[in-house]
């Protein structure tokens, strides 16, 4: 069934209700779910439009005029201009969290269709950010029943993109599947007490400002995993990093480079290609999933699942419900994943029943007592 409901300062989009009503009942457990309702305008005029809050979305038809993009983002709502382009949308979502534009097959010739409607609302009431829902809502296929996860479904990014979708780049250095435990920890000080206890992956978050104090940490960190069985990953620094691994040659000690949205943006990354180190992607959702995707890394992390403390996450925990939804999406096109945000030794078990082959963990070894007992432990549950 489809409605249109109305109000005195506009008209609501049609929706297919009952697909919206059977997502919210299917997957409100699975994700969660915000009481409070969202609604859905399309933009004909800037008239037609009610007082808006943030859980308003404005659909239009092609690009609004300026005012309106300035009336939707005071009052925090959200508005996703569509525009086609031969046989594809393209969706400009903007919303607090930023713009992105993403471009999806045109199945129909109605660029916000009842049940597009009903998946954008229901994905935002069951708390996936705007861009999110945008990709969930072009996915779509069939019943309530099966989450979408057919990747050659979901949009290809355009902004922020990382490579044109027509002409993509080789891949980066592959990795195993299996990186198995994962620790991260912030200096080489650690890195030199792990890699002998035999931790299989192990990365370095040094912070400093400081260029002369981030080489020597690096430098020791990659002396420390020579001729080991640890992989050695490098968080943010490439530049040092790429120059350290040229500079020490033949097995340097350094096996990758790990890189957060943010540093995407800034990094150079046909050096990091050109290196043959491997690149290890912090992602947070489907959005960024997809947009990693295009260059094809040698694994993407996925979380934050749980709650953490040891940095500022750009998002609120993604659950095991999600963890497992991001999984089977990304796992038959990019097996290497890796996840990440609050695991410890008491959830590392519901992480690895759902198929992955590494989980990073922090506190976990950081704050143990006993470091070598911990680390034994650790190991031992990705054995089982």
């Amino acid at each position: 069934m489809t409605r249109q409901g109305a109000l005195s300062a506009g008209v609501a989009a049609v929706i297919d209700d009952d697909l919206h009503r059977a997502l919210l009942a299917r997957f409100g457990a699975t994700f969660g779910r915000d009481e409070a309702p969202w609604r859905a305008w399309p933009l004909a005029r800037s008239s037609s439009l009610p007082a808006l809050a943030p859980h308003d979305i404005v659909l239009a038809e092609d690009e609004p005029a300026d005012d309106v993009i300035a009336r939707v983002a005071a009052a925090g709502a959200t508005l996703i201009a569509t525009e086609r382009e031969g046989g594809r949308w393209i969706d400009t979502v903007r919303s607090p969290m930023g713009t992105w534009v993403l471009d999806s097959q045109a199945d129909s010739d109605a660029p916000h269709a009842p049940a597009f409607v009903a998946v954008l609302l229901a994905a935002r009431a069951l708390h996936f950010p705007a861009h999110d829902a945008l990709c969930l809502a072009r996915a779509w296929q069939g019943s309530a029943e099966t989450w979408p996860a057919d990747f050659a479904r979901f949009p290809r990014v355009r902004h922020a993109a990382l490579a044109a979708p027509e002409q993509l780049p080789p891949p980066f250095a592959p990795c195993p599947a299996d990186l198995g435990l994962y620790a991260v920890v912030p200096t080489a000080d650690w890195i030199e007490r792990l890699v002998p206890l035999g931790v299989p992956t192990v990365q370095l978050r040094f912070k400093s400002p400081d260029e002369a104090a981030v080489r020597a940490e690096v430098e020791r960190a990659a002396r420390a995993a020579r001729g080991s069985s640890s992989r050695l990953f490098i968080n943010d620094h490439w530049r040092v990093t790429i120059d350290l691994h040229r500079q020490l040659g033949g097995d340097s000690g350094i096996y990758g480079i790990h890189l957060g949205q943010e540093d995407l943006d800034v990094a150079d990354l046909d050096a990091i290609r050109a290196s043959g180190l491997r690149l290890g992607v912090s992602t947070h959702g489907y959005a960024e999933m997809l947009r990693v995707a295009a260059i094809s890394p040698s694994y993407l992390a996925l979380g934050a699942i749980f709650p953490t403390t040891t940095k500022i996450m750009p998002t609120a925990p993604q659950g095991m419900g999600r963890f497992q939804a991001y999984v089977k999406l990304m796992q038959p096109v990019m097996p290497a994943l890796v996840g990440i945000g609050g695991v410890n030794e008491s959830n590392l078990h519901e992480v690895l029943d759902v198929g992955v082959g590494s989980a990073a963990v922090v506190r976990a070894i950081t704050e143990a007592t006993d470091v070598p007992a911990a680390v034994t432990r650790l190991k031992a549950m990705f054995e089982r």
